[in-house]
């Protein structure tokens, strides 16, 4: 009798195993492939506005049709009821990525649905979802979707530090902005990975306004020069232009890195990053944004040549102006024409110390008078008030000669 026992112990053990072998290998052939990174996401924003088209994925989920159906409706509440239906019924270990997807989606909703007196506490709820989506997401298997959680994240702790707590949900913006840059660089997708960047590049920036101003515009300038190096790796016009724009604002945050930390070399590595965005502007497509860049270069070796005298930083910025002032042609321009006269102005009250006095001092003047006479009270107020003294500080100069 024992033996008998034993036999069928053992045939039941087996027959157990197999079923289990079984089930592992039709689930094995049963996971799926991961999505594009160019489906359309649920932009996080306080302030609803009409949904993107959420079709683009390769490969239909019928789990998410009616949820995305009433998303794109803008019934984000009905969504959301949905969602949170659809995730009870979800396995945390055999469903990990569908979680994800709803988890995602979840986040989003609330996003939206962020407004009024439940505003915080829903952009709280929403962090939540997207940060768990992210954690089921994993970067190996789920790249393209763990860094659109991340996307999300990041620009959720943006919005939220505009209500609470700047400097920590700035910071945390900045982090997960990198991290998702390390994934998508890991993950050997180029052009993610250098926009990902940038975007930690502006929470740095942003964070530089509340705490240590000096250490977070120096980490702003490293990621955005980062960024434009990855991009110099493509070969695309539309990426040359998002690497345009990036080396812009580089230049603008080393100028104001310039306030903390070695000056003469922060403002350098301002007209560098302003040169590298000119050689990319087409004179044509790009005349408004070249006018401004050769404007601000020439502004900015004007500075550096108070600081270390050197007469080519003079000639430099003279002949920059005077590009600015050629290109900015038409009524279109006006305003950016009196700016670079002011600019060119500057340019030649310091040169008139070094030649032709009188006559550097009278054409200085007179761009400062043309100036005055375009640009108007308003958003231009401060410049204007600028300009005037700059204008007496001429007139006086040219009245001791």
């Amino acid at each position: 009798m024992p033996q008998v026992f034993s036999a069928g112990w053992l045939y039941l053990f087996a027959i157990v195993m197999v079923i289990s072998l079984v089930r592992i290998f039709f689930k094995l052939r049963t996971i799926q492939t991961e999505e594009p990174l160019d489906r359309p996401v649920i932009k996080v924003t306080p302030v609803p506005k009409p949904e993107p088209d959420l079709a683009g994925e390769t490969k239909e989920d019928s789990l998410l049709t009616g949820p995305d159906d009433l998303i794109r409706q803008g019934d984000y509440k009905g969504a959301l009821g949905s969602l949170e239906q659809l995730l009870e019924d979800l396995s945390p270990t055999e469903d990990r990525e569908a979680r994800g997807k709803v988890l995602f989606r979840i986040g989003a909703c609330h996003s939206r649905l962020a407004t009024g007196d439940e505003s915080f506490q829903r952009k709280l709820r929403a962090g939540e979802a997207l940060r768990e989506a992210a954690r089921l997401f994993t970067p190996i298997r789920y790249i393209n979707h763990y860094l659109r959680a991340l996307g999300e994240l990041a620009e959720l702790y943006v919005d939220l530090a505009r209500e609470k707590s700047p400097v920590e949900n700035l910071s945390q913006s900045a982090r997960t902005c990198q991290t998702a840059a390390d994934s998508a660089a890991q993950g050997q997708l180029v052009i993610p990975g250098a926009m990902f960047l940038a975007r930690s590049a502006n929470a740095y920036r942003q964070l530089a306004s509340f705490s240590e101003a000096q250490v977070n515009l120096r980490k702003a300038a490293d990621a955005y020069e980062k960024a434009a190096a990855v991009l110099e790796t493509v070969d695309s016009e539309d990426v040359a232009i998002e690497k345009m724009k990036i080396l812009k604002v580089l230049g603008d945050t080393c100028v104001d890195l310039a306030v903390y930390f070695q000056r003469a070399d922060s403002l350098a590595w301002a007209v560098r990053s302003y040169e590298g965005a000119l050689k990319i502007m087409d004179e044509d497509q790009h005349l408004r944004e070249r006018c401004m860049v050769l404007t601000d270069t020439s502004r900015v070796l004007l500075e550096l040549y108070d600081s270390e005298k050197s007469p080519a930083h003079l000639r430099q910025a003279l002949r920059y102006s005077r590009d600015a002032l050629e290109a900015a042609k038409g009524e279109e321009y006006l305003v950016q024409r009196g700016l670079t006269m002011a600019v060119m102005g500057d340019a030649l009250s310091r040169y008139s110390d070094v030649k032709d006095k009188r006559e550097n001092l009278e054409r200085a003047m007179k761009l400062y008078e043309t100036s005055l006479g375009i640009l108007k009270d308003g958003e231009e107020a401060e410049e204007r008030e600028r300009v005037r003294k700059k204008l007496a500080e001429a007139v006086e100069k040219l009245g001791t000669e």
